[in-house]
């Protein structure tokens, strides 16, 4: 907060960003060993010492590294040894806190910085000894202390603190009630309140799994008691608390970081990403409407409990009409004066606080005490995320630094000058495959640097390329065989984590088309005039809506056979782009599909009747 305010310069004092980094990292790391500590204190107890020198390194570093950055040539011993501390407690504080997963592929590049001067043919590194290494790792701008822990610095740490002063001034039960107002007291609303309230506090959240533990504890029983098989419930929350990741205007971190990486304004990340999180959320919606139809002891034990989910959206919105305004505050302070994210979010944290103070309820109101209790639940919870980003940091600079990012991209490239669709899909397994078991932040900073760069060298935009492998990473956690945000669900559901993660991966299809289909449609980024961005739009619901149906059997009525598959055949043109001699198909296509669609409807109604 006092770098985002700039107080130092206009304290006319001179700081290096890199020093606020490196006191936030040691700091960072030493409440991660502190956190291990044991109660019973008549023994020794390592945790005390590590965060001891953790502390001592993030100070050291403060101090020196405007020096080191500069001179690590010149002072090999100081940088080696520092480096090599600092490297060495980083990765087991991120080890003890958030697994080994990411430890190991941090280890598994080093080795290639080691050793991949031995390499043959395209793969080959440049020579690197031990020393060259460490110290480049710990000390150099572009490794440890680079963008990514600038990033989650500077700009997550803020939105995270919104987020905690959000749930302390009543957020949590506003969504709630909000959700279930939306959604109503139709088949499956139980599922639908889930898939609105994991919407909105995943954007805000950093992390798919810690939205499913929040959001869940709540939905998931609730689901389960309305007659929701508890594998279902489990997969209908993860996939809602991962999408939560892709949905604008918070997006978790990696908006921010993928504005940082792609050098443009953040507005321009939250607006291209909205069509398709809609499209995203949309098609889990349907599905979960229309299984809910085809299982009518959904329906009943819904109307059953239904009296106690009887909420109006103008009596929520008046019990918590504050809420809304800093939000309103962001996207003013963003879009009409573009200020930087993490000032206009400053800005409405304050607003936020102040305007607690006209709520009715004395335990929803901002105090010094709570504001305290806040800070410190922002910074015991960004401890992980600073972990994580230094490591991947050290990732991003070993790729860098032994030009494994331009090898790895040629051999893409040559891949995919055969074919483009070839290389998308070879991306798409190799985004999931490298995202399992590695925390949201972690999995789209690896990617960016390997996956995306080849992908823009083959002619797409760089903003299409980069959405492209955030959503696959993403997708990495509701894909077995390590699908953390669907084994997450199933620890809260009871139900089994391999049938959880399935069910997730057949309610979330919707998630591993919709990059493609921005590749292919560009106007869903909102690039292209107004007529074809709503000519695409249409379009593309209408097929969602027919597989949705053909994937449940059932719309508002059961669908025979030779219905599904007429809407299947329908679906398949109006997803992606025809030949030129045959585009002038989709306006027919689309009125068959409408005609279908609502003969459907009143066939139902009519048997209903």
């Amino acid at each position: 907060m006092v770098w985002v305010l700039s107080i130092p310069q206009r304290l006319g004092l001179f700081i290096f960003p890199e020093q606020i980094l490196a006191f936030m990292l040691g700091t960072a790391m030493c409440v991660v060993y502190l956190g291990g500590i044991e109660n019973r204190t008549n023994k020794f107890q390592l945790p005390v010492v590590l965060a001891l020198l953790s502390m001592l390194c993030g100070l050291y570093l403060t101090w020196r590294i405007p020096i080191l950055s500069e001179e690590a040539f010149f002072r090999p011993v100081e940088t080696l040894i520092i480096s090599s501390l600092s490297i060495a407690l980083l990765l087991e504080a991120m080890r003890r806190s958030v697994g080994a997963s990411l430890v190991w592929v941090f280890l598994l590049f080093a080795l290639y910085g080691l050793f991949g001067d031995l390499i043959p043919g395209k793969m080959q590194g440049r020579v690197s000894t031990p020393a060259e290494l460490l110290s480049f790792l710990g000390t150099d701008t572009t490794a440890m202390l680079g963008l990514p822990l600038t990033v989650t610095c500077f700009v997550v740490v803020m939105f995270i603190l919104f987020g905690r002063v959000l749930q302390t001034t009543g957020g949590t039960e506003f969504f709630t009630g909000l959700s279930r107002a939306l959604a109503g007291n139709g088949p499956g609303s139980p599922a639908k309140v889930s898939i609105i309230a994991s919407s909105l506090f995943g954007s805000i959240s950093g992390s798919a799994v810690s939205n499913v533990m929040s959001t869940g504890v709540i939905t998931i029983p609730t689901m389960m008691k309305h007659g929701i098989p508890p594998y279902r419930a489990g997969a209908i929350e993860s996939v809602a608390s991962t999408g939560g990741q892709l949905m604008p205007p918070i997006m978790g971190a990696a908006a921010f970081l993928m504005a940082e990486f792609l050098q443009i304004p953040y507005k321009d990340i939250i607006i291209a990403a909205l069509l398709p999180a809609v499209l995203y959320y949309l098609a889990l919606f349907l599905q979960v409407d229309f299984i809910s139809r085809r299982q009518p002891q959904h329906l009943e034990e819904t109307q059953e409990h239904g009296a106690d989910s009887t909420i109006k959206a103008s009596s929520v919105l008046k019990k918590g009409w504050l809420l809304p305004v800093p939000f309103a505050v962001l996207i003013v302070a963003l879009f009409k004066f573009n200020l930087s994210p993490e000032f206009a979010v400053l800005l409405a944290v304050s607003v936020l606080a102040l305007l607690s103070f006209l709520r009715n309820e004395p335990d929803q109101r901002m105090t010094p005490a709570r504001i305290f209790t806040d800070l410190a639940a922002t910074g015991q919870s960004v401890a992980e995320l600073l972990l994580v980003t230094a490591v991947a940091g050290m990732i991003i600079g070993i790729l860098s630094n032994t030009g494994l990012s331009f090898s790895l991209g040629f051999v893409l490239l040559d891949f995919g000058e055969g074919s483009l669709v070839g290389l998308l899909v070879l991306t798409a397994l190799v985004c999931i495959i490298l995202g399992m078991g590695l925390p949201t932040t972690g999995v789209y900073l690896l990617l960016a640097t390997l996956a995306a760069p080849p992908l823009v060298q083959l002619g797409l935009q760089p903003l299409q390329a980069h959405l492209f492998v955030l959503y696959f990473g993403m997708l990495s956690m509701i894909t077995p065989p390590v699908a953390l945000a669907a084994f997450a669900a199933a620890s809260l559901s009871g139900a089994g984590q391999m049938r959880t993660g399935f069910e997730a991966m057949r309610l979330g299809w919707c998630a591993y088309l919709v990059p493609f289909l921005f590749i292919y449609h560009p106007a869903l980024l909102f690039q292209g005039s107004a007529l074809e961005i709503m000519q695409t739009l249409v379009s593309i619901v209408l097929a969602l809506l027919l597989i949705s149906a053909v994937l449940a059997g059932f719309g508002v009525a059961a669908i025979s056979i030779a219905g599904r598959v007429l809407a299947l055949l329908l679906a398949v043109p109006l997803l992606f782009p025809l030949p030129e001699h045959l585009k002038l198909l989709v306006p027919l296509v689309t009125i068959v599909s409408i005609a279908l669609i609502t003969m459907h409807v009143l066939q139902a109604r009519k048997n209903h009747a």
